[in-house]
């Protein structure tokens, strides 16, 4: 009917509106971000594209308990736009650390013995999860300044810790036991290792990341084309489910 179908297209439209006015911050602050150079391009788009994904998700399927409820996972997203700043914060900080890290060794190199210059990088260092190069500037400072008690104890934790970086030995959090990797339980104390933010943190590679975000929007362009062609609203809300799942991980261990 003329009059049920004017109806129709203007509660599309009233429902395009708002779902753009809400990602309107949240793509203004990512874009502001990526022209600041706070974070990367391939990052930003990312976002947006899943932004603007659940937006056509939400078009496609309104007036089902399926619209509705990507209006609420959309709302979601703009709130994560929060992991987002996180991520150009943590970029800010690791900028400042290498700031600080050049005078460190502008100040070393003037004054070769002086320990509070070798101590502060090698905190910046071990905060960074740089233990070789930590390592690097307290056998520096040894070799500079001969026997010092507190800095061949310090190198001695720093070459642990090195170690078992390179082995990839999995430290148990409840009593600092040494396990392989690989473990699932400490040898020691039984407790589960396998964690489940233990497994996430193993997607935190760049390849783990990347595979991560392009399967959000993999997902995302199938449920669209799910809604848009009326699929089953079960199997259309679990495909777009998993692209908010996928990408709420992404965001995370960006951040």
């Amino acid at each position: 009917m003329p009059g049920a179908t004017a109806e129709s297209a203007v509660g599309g439209t009233l429902i395009l509106l708002t779902a753009l006015l809400m990602i309107s911050y949240p793509c203004y602050r990512v874009i502001s971000l990526v022209l600041d150079k706070a974070i990367d391009t391939v990052e930003g788009t990312v976002y947006l594209v899943v932004l603007l994904g659940f937006v056509g998700g939400i078009v496609s399927s309104w007036g089902t308990p399926l619209g509705l409820m990507l209006l609420v996972l959309l709302a979601a997203l703009c709130v994560g736009v929060q992991l987002v700043q996180r991520v150009a914060n943590q970029r800010a900080l690791d900028a400042m650390d290498a700031e600080d890290l050049a005078e460190c060794d502008a100040i070393i190199a003037k004054r070769p013995t002086l320990s509070s210059s070798y101590k502060r990088a090698v905190d910046i260092c071990r905060r960074r999860g740089e233990y070789d190069r930590a390592v690097g500037y307290v056998e520096q400072y040894l070799e500079r300044a001969g026997e010092d008690e507190e800095m061949e104890r310090l190198l001695e934790r720093l070459k642990r810790l090195l170690r078992q970086q390179r082995l990839g030995v999995k430290i148990c959090p409840e009593c600092a036991a040494e396990n392989p990797p690989g473990s699932h339980r400490c040898g020691q104390c039984n407790r589960l290792l396998a964690l489940p933010t233990d497994l996430l943190a193993g997607c935190a590679t760049e390849a783990g990341l990347r595979a991560l975000s392009a399967s959000s929007v993999t997902l995302l362009a199938i449920g669209i084309l799910l809604a848009a062609s009326k699929a089953e609203i079960v199997v259309t809300g679990a495909v777009f489910v998993s692209a908010f799942s996928t990408f709420v991980v992404y965001l995370y261990l960006r951040a």
